[in-house]
């Protein structure tokens, strides 16, 4: 696959990662940039999704718990390994060949002797979480350690250089590929393997097609000599991206300790539906938003295009929350079946907590990238937002099991949008005032939505005696034409903004 250059040209006489080589951001850029995301997240997450739905039918909780343990480790691996490594030199202002050469082998070394003794250690792995069945596959899915580690560069030089057409064809070939591979797999009977199968054929197809789209930004032979600088900012990326995955992956490890495999299995397909808006919209988005912020220089215009990445995130996001808490009672065991009953309340708590985290992500995304200061102010407000959602989910699951695991991430969660909106904003001059005015009509008309959706699923249901899938479908019908009228009403220039931003895309994508 040939990588596309269009917009974000690589000049041969050019070392990879010095100013002169990086593209300017501008707002064009980044419509195109988002453009190509949004392709990558209907075809190819589209796909990702729809497997997983079809792999909950066809395999048990209980496999599902399995995964997400090898995943969680996994995971932690990585970071470990990572360091911070690549949100670091995306905003880094001087990246040498030095430098790029140093990452990629120490990452890529790093990550194959990380796998090497990650399988030595699945068995004992297996026996404190899984009740020691499990070993080969934990071992399996190890190889996306090594696999992970040597794409950390490749992506990051993609991503600095804006070549988002690029990073979008390998996102879908690997995710179609592997998702189809797993189906398959799981219609033959393989179970559990089905899932590592998906794992491990998305994360190989991944690095190697990220690696040759990058080759042409890759240092040459030759090139790597020289002093190294300290990468300004590689702990504060290291912190925040360590303070997700211990808010949103090691929970996996607390719920399985306190629960068994198959509570962990309904936990983590209900977080996963859930956060389905963070980790395919805003992420992507974000993955967009930080070159482009870290490519500017006018306060001003980071400062517009947050507030204008915000809104347009909330008046996508915002009202999927209540069409997808009404319709979860009914859809649910109707489409999966009813041995996923047990994720019906988590899935809808989780779902208020993914859609808002998906909004407070593109504020936290313009804070790592505005400067090295905010990235790091950043880095400490997710520290105790991560601490604390794990102290409060050993409580929560103490008391209701995966009920309460939910729960404990909605109470944290409100304590994190607190702390973004009157103090991550003010890191790079946004005032609660100015954010508050630019959610004011989404949040209305979703108000509304929630109402509406709430009172008509509820009386149908209670006072009507109809089932729960058709008291939800009708409540979200009744939701959906309510939050058109308010915004029709209240918020027409949400309405005009939404359509210039669409023709924009669609026009730079007619003339890529």
């Amino acid at each position: 696959m040939e990588p596309d250059v269009a917009g974000a040209p690589a000049l041969a006489d050019e070392q990879p990662g010095t100013d002169a080589a990086v593209p300017a951001a501008t707002l064009g850029s980044v419509a195109k940039g988002v453009s190509w995301k949004v392709l990558s997240v209907a075809v190819g997450q589209g796909s990702w999704y729809a497997s997983l739905f079809v792999l909950a039918i066809l395999v048990a909780p209980h496999d599902f718990g399995v995964v997400a343990i090898g995943s969680v480790i996994a995971s932690a691996t990585l970071l470990l390994l990572s360091s911070g490594t690549g949100g670091s030199m995306i905003v880094s202002r001087d990246l040498t060949p030095a430098a790029v050469r140093r990452s990629l082998v120490r990452t890529s070394v790093a990550g194959l002797v990380a796998t090497a003794a990650f399988i030595a250690l699945a068995g004992p792995i297996a026996d404190a979480f899984t009740g020691g069945s499990d070993a080969t596959v934990l071992r399996v899915l190890g190889l996306t350690i090594g696999l992970s580690a040597v794409s950390v560069v490749p992506n990051a030089l993609l991503s600095k250089q804006l070549r988002f057409k690029a990073i979008a064809q390998i996102w879908i070939a690997a995710a179609v590929i592997a998702s189809a591979a797993a189906i398959v797999a799981a219609a033959a009977g393989a179970g559990v393997w089905s899932l590592a199968i998906r794992l491990v054929v998305n994360q190989a197809i991944v690095t190697v097609l990220s690696c040759y789209a990058a080759r042409d930004l890759l240092p040459r032979r030759g090139q790597g000599g020289g002093a190294v600088a300290r990468r300004s900012g590689s702990f504060a990326f290291l912190l925040i991206a360590a303070s997700a995955f211990f808010a949103w992956t090691l929970d996996n490890l607390v719920v399985g300790a306190f629960t068994n495999p198959t509570a962990l299995g309904l936990y983590t397909l209900a977080f996963s539906l859930a956060f389905a808006p963070l980790t395919q919209v805003s992420w992507n988005v974000g993955q967009v938003l930080l070159p482009a912020i870290a490519a500017a220089r006018d306060e001003a215009v980071i400062r517009r295009q947050t507030l204008k990445a915000v809104r347009v995130t909330a008046l996508v996001l915002l009202p999927l929350a209540p069409l997808a808490i009404a319709t979860a009672p009914g859809l649910i065991p109707a489409v999966l079946g009813r041995k996923w009953t047990g994720m019906v309340f988590p899935f809808q708590v989780l779902m208020i907590v993914g859609v808002g985290q998906s909004v407070v992500n593109i504020l936290g995304e313009a804070l790592a990238g505005a400067s090295v200061a905010s990235a790091r102010l950043r880095s400490r407000i997710d520290l105790v937002w991560a601490l604390c959602t794990i102290g409060a989910i050993v409580v929560g699951v103490n008391l209701d099991g995966i009920r309460g695991a939910a729960l404990a991430h909605l109470v944290t969660f409100t304590a994190l949008a607190l702390a973004y909106a009157l103090r991550g904003g003010r890191g790079i001059g946004l005032s609660m005032r100015a954010l508050a005015g630019a959610l004011a009509g989404v949040g209305a008309a979703v108000a509304a939505e929630a109402a509406a959706t709430a009172a008509v699923t509820l009386s149908l249901h209670y006072a009507a005696g109809a089932d729960w899938l058709v008291s939800g479908l009708a409540g979200a019908a009744a939701g959906a034409l309510a939050f058109a009228a308010i915004l029709g009403i209240y918020a027409r220039d949400l309405i005009g903004e939404g359509r210039e931003i669409l023709a924009a895309t669609l026009r730079r994508r007619r003339s890529a």
